[in-house]
């Protein structure tokens, strides 16, 4: 799985505001999410992630997020099950710095979405799948950007 090194951007807006988490309690599953056969996650996904990320989508944008559903991240292949993920059907994320600055900076939507994916969906996906946050800095961790978005180009330049 391709690893998008968090944007500078990205940590400025986590350090300012912080991450939060939804007031929901989350049950807690018990089998962790990389221990789960394929019928485990698909009932976590409906019963634990599915219910607490529309909450948080709605909080964010009710009418965007009015009808979401599981093909909102998992695309199309969600009802035979064929998605992948990273999913290539939601929009691509820039590969280096320069390009993802330029990008939030000429796209509205974009420069938006940022602090909301950074401060509440990464962190509830996270808490929910049980899974080490990615550290741009050590290049350590399980979850970050590129668990949801392709990159344009795909893997980012090596540094």
């Amino acid at each position: 799985m391709h690893r998008l090194a968090i944007i500078p951007a990205l940590l400025v807006v986590a350090a300012c505001g912080g991450a939060s988490h939804p007031a929901t309690p989350t049950p807690a599953a018990k089998v962790a999410w990389k221990d789960m056969n394929a019928d485990q996650r698909t009932a976590f996904m409906k019963d634990v992630v599915m219910p607490r990320a529309k909450e948080v989508f709605m909080a964010f944008d009710a009418e965007r997020y009015k009808d979401m559903d599981c093909k909102t991240c998992h695309g199309p292949g969600a009802d035979d099950k064929s998605f992948e993920m990273p999913n290539p059907d939601i929009a691509p994320l820039p590969n280096s710095e320069e390009a993802y600055m330029a990008w939030i900076a000429k796209d509205e939507d974009a420069a938006r979405l940022t602090p909301f994916m950074s401060e509440k969906v990464e962190p509830l996906m996270i808490e929910l799948l049980q899974l080490t946050p990615y550290d741009p800095a050590t290049k350590t961790g399980e979850f970050g950007c590129t668990g949801c978005h392709t990159l344009e180009g795909g893997a980012p330049p090596a540094e």
